[in-house]
């Protein structure tokens, strides 16, 4: 595409680029930029190279044109192109500064010098451009010639003189047109047509003299000319240039320029440097310099109060003798936000010198309502229309038309202020008209109005929802005038809307909330969040996890509360950032939580009057028999656990005591009190089963068993009288067939202490033992073995279990409390008692109330009591409570409260 052939010249390509990267070095980077070669390098680069490289793009040969029209189309070109792309670049985000229009000339002398590279190698080498300084002078001396082979027709001035290097060759010749045959004749020369290159030469050479002449005359003007007297008053950005100037400030984020100013006056003056923002007097600045004294100084500049928008700072120089007139001024426009973050330096950061009447909306005083039309606008208070479900202020525009002129209904009330201060205004509003476009068509607006002053305004079109207010305003010491207004516009069509205001106060301007937006509004999406569900029963020390999700500023902190009724709440954990944390709690109480949820932006979750998750507090240990059913069996049986409340896991231990190992089974259930599985019998064995079962409080309790495979029907009948004991105790042992004796027996208890047994007697197939419970037994599960042999020489084998408990029920609270005084009237007297190992009987549980059994009337469990007392004495009354385990072991309690 670009041809095969070798470019010739390339050494003034290469000079180019060297002078435009030297270029950048000497006017961008310092410390070369600070040396006196930074303006011929700019000069060149503006007026020459960008220019040349463009022209040796277009015309690539060195027939086109001639050296000195190359050199002046360059230098014209040139400021053509630095004109054009600064027009350009001005438009960008770069702008018209120094790097950017030096970047922007390299750049372009580059991809032209590629270009330019590229279209010389398309030509024949002998017609590529080169550059000689001999021809170059000899060309602006000597006359051009005609090509020897030009061709008939064509019309030259002088075919006699040698052919030169860098004269135009190739200028476009006029050719006759064609004639007949007959007419050969060359055509008269028309000097009208074209000029000698003598003259054009002689024009060209004139052209540059006459720049030279003319700046000659320029600097002699210069040099002879009256002196000037001038100060100069300028402004730059930060980094002591005249770019980047800053553009957004606040309160806790002030700027920083450097004010400067150059004395010309030819004399000392004194000079004074007054600094404005938004016509208020920031800074005064007195100055005296001398003759050609330069003085720069880094201002910072911080806004008096807080206010959105942009605003013009302004730099005044007056003179000693300027008589009150500016004689210098520079200004920047730059842009206020609203602080997010804590000002440390403001004087106020408690308002407790102003207060707002009625602020919350919850009584009916303070606020004084008005409207320009009575038929169309009301003003009420209304319950349950609040930010959190409470009252607020309601302005009713019910009217649905158009009307003829301005209607203004507007809620008000005269704040007293003991001191002037800049504070924020709080508040949150909102309106029920939720149809329209945001700011587009606003035929009705919601206003705030301060001191007469417009402070917030938002139409009514969208649907905002709730909107949290927080606006900068000047409190004035004495009386200020708050309005909350609702304006409808004339001639345009009105829909019915209602505007409602709740939550009005002052905070300082510290408490600025950091999610403001450009409207004044804080990020108003409440958090969820929530208690995770919690087991029916847990122990008396458990674990609460909760967790929560807001899609705005996300969580800030979490409040834990905690009732045991369901309606009173009290706080638990506070302002938490945790997700989870151990509670304790007594025997016998339900306790219900929920989770309280605030964001960063400080909007708090309402509270729901319904718990989360609730828990009961059960310590006692589950009662628990085991079933094997058919048992012997010998291929499959199956196991059954019962429970006398709801389990949350019954595992099986069988483990046979002559083959194989021990298997573990894990039993279900549809009802969490009944657990079964279905067991195979593999091996021919007797095993011995091991059950532990879990309730939701963790408490464990256990029972064991025997399975026999036997086939045989002979087998032993093992009962203990009583099953569960706290004493002495008998054992009955019957068998389905002759005994060559009676059977010998071994009981152990739950450690494995070999618990005295005694043969006494024999009645028909059943032998008699006595059990005797010395100090030495340890309480709990014991278990029975006994063996004996047939008439028939056959072996038999039997187990069983029983319960030993020697140890008194235990009654753990009651109400009322012993002493308690009450109020007269119905009340209700409950107890809570646990036992650790046979577990409570309640038909022997008795409740006597001053002497008067009341058991029957009694809702008993097995580990509470409730009684509904109807007539209860004045004064003193004895409450008498019997608590009986199932091994016959007893406790009575005797306390007295007082009704009053």
């Amino acid at each position: 595409m670009f041809g095969k052939n070798k470019c010739r010249y390339t050494q003034d390509l290469k000079i180019i680029y060297l002078i435009s990267l030297l270029s950048i070095v000497f006017i961008l980077v310092p410390p070369f930029s600070e040396t006196p070669l930074r303006i011929p390098f700019a000069l060149i680069l503006i007026f020459f190279v960008p220019g040349y490289a463009f022209i040796s793009a277009m015309f690539p040969g060195n027939r086109e044109i001639s050296g000195i029209e190359r050199f002046t189309l360059s230098v014209g070109f040139s400021i053509v192109i630095m004109v054009f792309d600064g027009f350009l670049i001005s438009l960008t985000v770069w702008k018209f500064r120094p790097n950017s229009i030096t970047f922007s000339l390299v750049l372009l002398t580059f991809i032209f010098g590629i270009i330019a590279y590229l279209a010389r190698k398309r030509l024949p080498v002998e017609e590529q451009f080169s550059f000689s300084y001999k021809d170059f002078i000899r060309s602006l001396t000597e006359p051009e010639t005609c090509n020897d082979d030009m061709k008939e027709g064509e019309i030259c001035y002088d075919e006699t003189v040698e052919d030169k290097r860098f004269a135009a060759r190739n200028r476009k010749k006029i050719s006759s047109m064609r004639k007949p045959s007959r007419d050969k004749s060359k055509p008269a020369l028309q000097t009208s047509e074209k000029l000698s290159p003598e003259i054009t030469k002689t024009l060209i050479i004139a052209m540059v003299l006459s720049i030279i002449v003319a700046g000659s005359m320029f600097a002699y003007a210069k040099a002879t000319r009256e002196k000037e007297t001038f100060t100069t008053l300028y402004i730059l950005g930060p980094d002591g240039k005249a770019e980047n100037y800053p553009e957004n400030f606040s309160t806790s984020d002030p700027i920083q320029i450097i004010a400067g100013i150059e004395n010309f006056e030819y004399a000392k003056e004194n000079y004074t440097l007054e600094i404005t923002l938004d016509d208020t007097t920031v800074n005064t600045i007195e100055i005296t310099l001398d003759h050609e004294e330069k003085w720069e100084e880094e201002l910072t500049i911080t806004p008096a109060k807080s206010k959105q928008g942009k605003q013009k700072l302004e730099l005044a120089l007056y003179k000693e003798d300027s008589e009150g007139r500016a004689y210098r001024t520079v200004h920047l426009w730059v842009n206020q936000v609203l602080s997010t973050e804590p000002v440390t330096t403001k004087e106020h950061e408690v308002i407790d010198f102003v207060e707002i009447i009625n602020p919350s909306m919850e009584s009916e005083d303070g606020w004084e309502f008005t409207t320009t039309n009575d038929t169309i606008g009301t003003g009420y208070y209304l319950n349950e229309s609040g930010i959190y479900a409470s009252q607020a202020y309601v302005i009713n525009a019910s009217y649905e038309g158009i009307i003829d002129q301005y209607a203004t209904h507007t809620l008000e009330q005269i704040i007293y202020s003991e001191e002037s201060a800049d504070v924020i205004l709080s508040c949150y509003l909102k309106d029920t008209y939720t149809k329209g476009t945001e700011d587009k068509d606003e035929t009705q607006s919601k206003r705030i109005v301060f001191n007469r002053e417009l402070v917030w305004i938002d139409g009514v079109n969208g649907d905002e929802g709730w909107q949290h207010i927080e606006v900068p305003v000047q409190l004035q010491e004495g009386n200020n005038t708050l309005s909350f207004i609702l304006l409808q516009g004339r001639l345009q069509q009105l829909y019915p809307v209602e505007m409602i205001i709740d939550e009005v106060t002052f905070i300082p301007e510290s408490a600025l909330s950091p999610y403001i937006k450009e409207d004044n509004t804080v990020e108003f999406e409440l958090p969820d969040s929530k208690i995770l569900a919690l087991p029916k029963t847990s122990n008396s020390k458990f674990v609460v996890e909760w967790n929560g999700t807001d899609s705005g500023s996300g969580i800030y902190y979490y409040d834990i509360q905690y009732s045991t009724d369901g309606t009173t709440w009290k706080n638990w954990i506070t302002k938490t950032t945790m997700t989870s944390a151990e509670f304790e709690g007594e025997q016998g109480t339900t306790y219900y939580f929920r989770s309280i949820a605030v964001d960063n932006a400080l909007n708090k979750e309402i509270a729901d009057s319904n718990p989360d998750s609730s828990t009961t507090i059960d310590s006692s240990a589950p009662e628990i028999e085991l079933d094997i059913t058919p048992n012997p069996a010998t291929e499959t049986t199956y196991l059954t656990v019962e429970s006398n409340k709801e389990l949350s896991e019954v595992t099986c231990i069988v483990t046979p005591q002559n083959f194989g190992s021990a298997e573990t089974i894990i039993l279900d259930t549809e009802d969490y009190i009944t657990w079964s599985s279905k067991y195979t019998i593999d091996v021919q064995d007797t095993f011995d089963i091991e059950v532990i079962a879990t309730d939701y409080s963790n408490n464990t309790a256990y029972t064991f068993g025997t399975l026999y495979t036997d086939e045989s029907l002979e087998e032993l009948t093992i009962t203990v009288i009583p099953e569960k004991t706290s004493e002495d105790a008998e054992l009955r042992i019957s068998a389905s067939t002759a005994l060559e004796k009676e059977p010998t027996v071994t009981i152990i208890d739950r450690y494995g202490y070999v618990i005295e047994t005694t043969y006494e007697s024999k009645d028909d197939d059943e032998y008699i033992y006595s059990i005797e419970i010395d100090d030495d037994t340890h309480d709990g599960v014991a278990r029975i073995i006994a063996k004996a042999k047939t008439v028939n020489d056959e072996q038999l084998y039997e187990e069983d279990t029983f319960v030993i408990d020697r140890e008194e029920p235990e009654i753990e609270s009651y109400s009322p409390e012993d002493g308690e005084t009450i109020s007269t009237g119905t009340y209700t007297i409950t107890a809570s008692y646990t036992d650790d190992r046979t577990g409570i009987d309640k038909t022997l549980l008795v409740l006597k109330v001053n002497g008067v059994d009341v058991t029957s009337d009694t809702e008993i469990g097995y580990s509470s009591l409730f009684y509904l007392a109807n007539d209860l004495l004045d004064g003193e009354n004895t409450v008498e409570l019997t608590v009986v385990d199932q091994a016959g072991n007893s406790i009575k309690e005797e306390w007295t409260f007082y009704v009053s």
